[in-house]
């Protein structure tokens, strides 16, 4: 089996000083790492930090090199997808590196280990909160799925396809679930779903397909139906998820203390 990392929605900015240390995008993250490497042990074989989108707040240059100076220290591979806080090409400078990207301008990507294959996908549409899937990452989708394998299939995308009962955060969430959910219709097996973008732990399903989203590492949305519903953030609990990919493998979130 591989066993991976998934993390997300770390929103470090370009200078961190104007902040206060209990919301100090780059200092949590570094707090965080810490913390993993303190339990590297535990988690047994790592093949890789799976990393959902909105590794900055800004899109600053000086976010990407900080998030990835923090997250080398695991030396694992960094397998990231932008979100919505993002911006690829300053992205792209330092969160390339262990990834094969698909097409020339956008992050989409496949990477392999022994029994899993993961499939990394660009929903990200500059200038807006929403995500979308473009055609061209659909394709790519639709053609890996249709190929045989016997290995165990990860999707990572930014924005869930689901609910998760927040007013402000559906309205901003995947916008073309529908099509996804018929791109998959070429998979003759289960696909699991990692996102990001909702700083929480929600699960659902498109059909057969599993979805979970991750903590995010520095903040959390309070779950509240209300239409009125406040906007603002929390400070905790965070943390991040461990996935076992194998078929008979769990997802399950590691809550942090900032």
């Amino acid at each position: 089996m591989s066993g991976f990392l998934h993390l997300s929605d770390f929103h470090l900015v370009e200078d961190e000083t104007t902040s206060s240390r209990a919301f100090n995008a780059k200092y949590i993250l570094e707090n965080t790492v810490d913390k993993i490497l303190g339990k590297k042990e535990d988690f047994g074989n790592l093949d890789g930090v799976i990393i959902t989108g909105d590794i900055s707040d800004d899109g600053s240059t000086a976010s990407y090199s900080d998030a990835y100076d923090i997250l080398k220290e695991l030396h694992l591979p960094l397998l990231s997808i932008p979100g919505n806080h993002d911006l690829r090409q300053p992205m792209m400078g330092y969160f390339a590196k262990d990834i094969e990207i698909q097409s020339s301008g956008f992050f989409d990507w496949v990477y392999e280990t022994s029994d899993t294959l993961i499939i990394g996908l660009d929903t990200l549409v500059e200038g807006k909160n929403y995500g979308i899937l473009r055609s061209e990452s659909l394709n790519l989708l639709f053609e890996k799925l249709k190929q045989p394998t016997e290995k165990n299939i990860i999707l990572a995308i930014h924005h869930p396809p689901i609910n998760t009962g927040i007013p402000f955060m559906d309205e901003i969430a995947l916008k073309n679930a529908n099509e996804l959910s018929e791109c998959l219709d070429a998979a003759s097996q289960p696909v699991r779903i990692l996102c990001g973008h909702v700083h929480g732990i929600y699960h659902g399903s498109l059909g057969i397909h599993s979805v979970v989203t991750a903590p995010s590492t520095c903040t959390r949305f309070s779950f509240n139906k209300r239409t009125d519903a406040p906007k603002g953030f929390k400070l905790s609990p965070t943390g991040f998820a461990y996935l076992d990919s194998s078929k008979d493998g769990f997802w399950t979130a590691l809550t942090t203390v900032n």
